[in-house]
């Protein structure tokens, strides 16, 4: 029995397997143990990442709808992807960022930071992934196998 797949269902499993993996590497990185007076407390303060997980496709949603619903001028719609794009790499960096910011003022480990920016990696190439694939200009349809 052969088994039928077309591409871009298998291309949405490694999606999910990807931010499957991301979201597993930051709870690892919670789940390390901060070295203070207070041994054996594990610190879950690096899960406020998720909000910049939750904000990152946002910008780029809304420039997309404005888009589909033809609401603006072409050139003005450059200029709303171009800031859509900017706030998307501000909210990155910031997913980024704040890890370094907490490891600095020894709120979460420097290794908890490291394994927290592996899962930002994982999670927001994901996100770009999605976007790349899922916002082409062809339509498809997941019965067809030629796309």
């Amino acid at each position: 029995m052969e088994l039928k797949c077309n591409k871009g269902f298998l291309i949405l499993i490694g999606l999910a397997l990807s931010a499957t993996i991301g979201i597993i590497l930051l709870f690892v990185g919670c789940a390390l143990h901060y070295e203070s007076a207070n041994e054996g407390i594990v610190n879950w303060w690096g899960l406020f990442v998720l909000i910049f997980y939750l904000l990152a496709p946002v910008p780029l949603t809304l420039a997309k709808l404005c888009t589909v619903r033809e609401c603006a001028s072409e050139e003005s719609l450059k200029v709303l992807y171009d800031i859509c794009y900017f706030i998307s790499a501000c909210i990155v960096v910031s997913g980024f960022g704040l890890p370094a910011v907490m490891a600095r003022n020894m709120i979460i480990e420097y290794g908890a930071a490291g394994i927290i920016g592996g899962a930002n990696i994982f999670v927001f190439s994901t996100v770009y992934a999605f976007f790349a694939f899922f916002t082409r200009e062809e339509e498809w349809d997941w019965t067809s196998d030629d796309w």
